[in-house]
């Protein structure tokens, strides 16, 4: 259903009479929360204190967090007998060593909330749960959307992925910028730019809008014939390679490549590109399978667009959160006494 302007809780209300009618009584509502900050485990019952501990974190993730949380407020106002359960983005990358999670600064900065949390970890954990059976033990996965994040799993766990402490590291995204020298934004701050300014800029008028000066869409920069448009899709293979190739080393090899992601599932051209700045390690993309699989033809359980000579198999996975979101509810209520 879409979302009425940005009125979320009224959007949730709604669906929540929906799901009455088709449903009967919902047992719960589950909601995806995008950062769960130092809330860790399973999915966890929403109570006031969850909510206060979640509305800290929002300053780490501005352009989710209040919209995650806008459904669970309203549906508590309007119906405090329905029972609310939040799954994290950031719950699969608990298994994230601490030569990876620990960040570069002092131990006291931030108050011990700065670390990589890392994002996507519903898509990551739902693409891992979904390949299993392939015996793929080395993964590299991107999660290609508005947002991306490249993650590496290996026997199913995350230990290591380029988002951070929050959503906005990693390689470039629509209009994000990803990770940039932290030193030009201490220069621009000095330039007379804000810190209002800079966030703005960093979250929502960089990556591919902020380079093209035409769309955030990869779909109208493809061929759009103009050389920002052209930078714009060249920089942004660019830094998924770079990220990729440090995902893989964290590995120590690759037994799979996998896409999702609206991108990943849809852009054929990035997805051979990638593909193909990996060639030297055996990864080998069949052009065939690869042009004619986008977000409408993948299929359900994954389609594979490898060559049948390449040493890595590469996936394209449609993104399903929702699915990951019901199998770690029904593990979780199985599991409590």
């Amino acid at each position: 259903m879409p979302v009425e302007g940005d009125d979320y809780g009224r959007t949730a209300l709604r669906l929540l009479e929906i799901a009455k009618t088709r449903l009967n009584a919902p047992v719960a509502v589950v909601h995806r929360v995008v950062h769960g900050g130092n809330i860790s485990g399973a999915p966890v019952e929403i109570t006031p204190e969850i909510v206060a501990r979640l509305e800290e974190v929002t300053p780490l993730a501005p352009l989710h967090q209040p919209a995650n949380l806008a459904p669970v407020t309203a549906i508590s106002a309007e119906r405090p007998d329905v029972r609310q359960l939040a799954c994290f983005d950031t719950s699969f990358h608990e298994t994230i060593p601490e030569v990876a999670r620990r960040l570069p600064l002092p131990e006291s900065a931030g108050g011990g909330r700065l670390r990589r949390y890392g994002f996507h970890g519903l898509s990551h954990a739902s693409a891992a749960r979904r390949l299993a059976a392939e015996g793929l033990r080395r993964m590299v996965v991107l999660h290609l959307g508005g947002g991306s994040s490249v993650t590496a799993i290996d026997e199913g766990e995350s230990i290591d992925t380029t988002m951070s402490a929050t959503p906005l590291a990693g390689p470039m995204m629509t209009t994000r910028s990803g990770s940039i020298d932290p030193g030009a934004l201490i220069w621009l701050l000095r330039d007379g730019h804000d810190l209002d300014q800079l966030e703005r800029m960093l979250w929502s008028d960089s990556g591919l809008k902020g380079v093209s000066g035409i769309s955030n869409d990869l779909r109208d920069l493809i061929g759009h014939g103009s050389p920002d448009a052209a930078l714009a899709v060249d920089m942004y293979c660019a830094d998924l390679v770079r990220h990729v190739g440090a995902m893989a080393a964290r590995l120590g090899g690759m037994d799979g490549l996998v896409f999702t992601g609206g991108a990943g599932a849809g852009q054929p051209l990035i997805r051979e590109r990638v593909a193909e700045a990996f060639r030297w390690s055996g990864v080998v993309v069949d052009p065939q399978a690869n042009r004619i699989i986008d977000e409408q033809s993948v299929s359900d359980t994954g389609s594979r667009i490898s060559a049948s000579e390449s040493a890595v198999p590469i996936w394209v996975l449609p993104v399903d959160e929702e699915t990951q979101m019901a199998i770690e509810t029904e593990h979780a209520r199985e599991e409590s006494p």
